[in-house]
């Protein structure tokens, strides 16, 4: 899921298992601990586009990664308050720095989500989280910068817990998402994907946030702390099985609309639209296309009333060959589930449905997740990812409003 999900599980985390011994610094570090496994997006930084996209979610979040690391970190841990790095002004300074980056990451993510829901800036968003802001600051300058911080006494396999769990607990979280999570590397590039939930969910992440945020201000021993915390983590629990039920009630009404249409199909996905778990896609197989349809739990009567054809158009990719790295990479990638749209001389566009369409049509080409494939300078075959095709600012909009009243949900004219 999205950073700031991973830094709040993270932070449960390293409460649930050190909150009693070492304070918020527990949470602190799990935080730490359930961000490390996302630092291997960096690997674009030192190579090409398709061995970056397909190292994430690759051995960093895997099993054997969290079954070592946490010794590692541990006592790079031990080893930073031994040495009483932790009360260096120049780390303290960096370290404050980091979190105000962190919080205005995480205050930008909430007050884009209206915007891209076509509702502009909100007000009621806006201004709690400038306040929250300004209280985050202060509480760093005075809690933090002026204050002596005191000693850590953990045990070494205390340490090693906090980062075990924070880092296991960050794979199988994105194992419920759509993108694909390789949690059995180096033995096996299986990815492994649930779809039941969004890789952006407020739902999800805000309450259980704000249970760690009001534990904060607790003092460590304190059971209201524990009670808050374990809150926030049941909370988390009870959202993805939550999901789990929605996302088998969404193949069975899949299943159903495919039957009453006659249209036959090989196989079958389904998962949630962006930013919510009430409105679901569905992607059928057939010979020679794709069915796709969109559901809202919101609804009077849900079902996948309208189910749109998108031809494969396979026959675009005749001119690549097979075994091009740049088509296994994309067949990998999709898990198969693709279409082909003609973009010109040596271009074709593939879009990857395991992210669905914007809507319940192929209206402005509204793609979620479209690559380009084309060959480069030196002749080679090569991809580019297009995040969300080529829409106009207004079309965007306009898609996302439509899935904003289909989140909504159809009433039953009052009855």
């Amino acid at each position: 899921m999205d950073s700031l999900t991973q830094i709040v599980l993270g932070a449960a985390c390293g409460e649930a298992v050190a909150g009693r011994k070492l304070g918020n610094r527990a949470m602190m570090w799990g935080a730490i601990g359930g961000t490390i496994p996302d630092l291997d997006v960096v690997a674009e930084l030192f190579t090409d586009r398709m061995a970056a996209m397909a190292f994430h979610r690759g051995f960093m979040h895997s099993m054997v990664f969290a079954a070592v690391m946490p010794w590692i970190l541990a006592r790079l841990t031990m080893w930073f308050y031994s040495q009483g790095v932790y009360q260096l002004r120049g780390y303290k300074l960096a370290a404050m720095l980091i979190w105000l980056v962190f919080f205005l990451g995480a205050a930008a993510g909430l007050n884009f989500i209206p915007i891209i829901l076509g509702e502009g800036l909100i007000w009621y968003v806006f201004v709690p989280t400038l306040l929250l802001g300004a209280w985050f600051t202060w509480r760093l300058w005075k809690d933090y910068w002026r204050r002596d911080l005191s000693e850590v006494q953990a045990p070494y396999l205390t340490w090693v817990a906090l980062f075990f769990w924070s880092i296991f607990t960050h794979p199988i979280l994105d194992c419920f998402t759509n993108f694909g999570t390789q949690i059995w590397q180096p033995f096996s590039d299986l990815r492994v994907q649930w779809t039941t939930v969004s890789v952006v969910d407020p739902v999800y992440t805000v309450p259980f946030g704000l249970c760690l945020v009001v534990a904060a201000r607790f003092e460590r021993t304190t059971n209201i702390r524990r009670y808050l915390s374990w809150a926030g983590i049941l909370w988390g629990c009870g959202y993805l099985g939550y999901t789990c039920w929605h996302k088998h009630q969404a193949g069975r009404l899949f299943e159903q609309a495919l039957q009453s249409k006659e249209i036959r199909y090989q196989r079958y996905m389904t998962g949630p639209s962006i930013l919510n778990n009430i409105v679901w896609y569905g992607v059928a197989e057939g010979d020679t296309a794709m069915y796709y349809g969109m559901a809202s739990f919101s609804d009077c009567r849900p079902g996948f009333d309208k189910i749109s054809t998108l031809p494969k158009n396979r026959h675009l990719l005749e001119q690549v060959p097979y075994d091009d790295k740049a088509y296994r990479f994309l067949r990998w990638f999709t898990n198969g589930y693709y279409d082909v749209v003609p973009r010109g001389p040596d271009t074709v566009q593939v879009n990857d449905l395991r992210f669905g369409l914007l809507g319940d049509t192929l209206k402005d080409e509204n793609y979620v997740f479209p690559f380009l494939l084309y060959k480069n300078e030196q002749g080679a075959w090569d991809i580019y990812q297009r995040n969300r095709a080529p829409q106009g600012p207004e079309a965007f909009k306009a898609s996302i409003s439509e899935l904003w009243q289909k989140i909504q949900g159809v009433p039953c004219n009052g009855k």
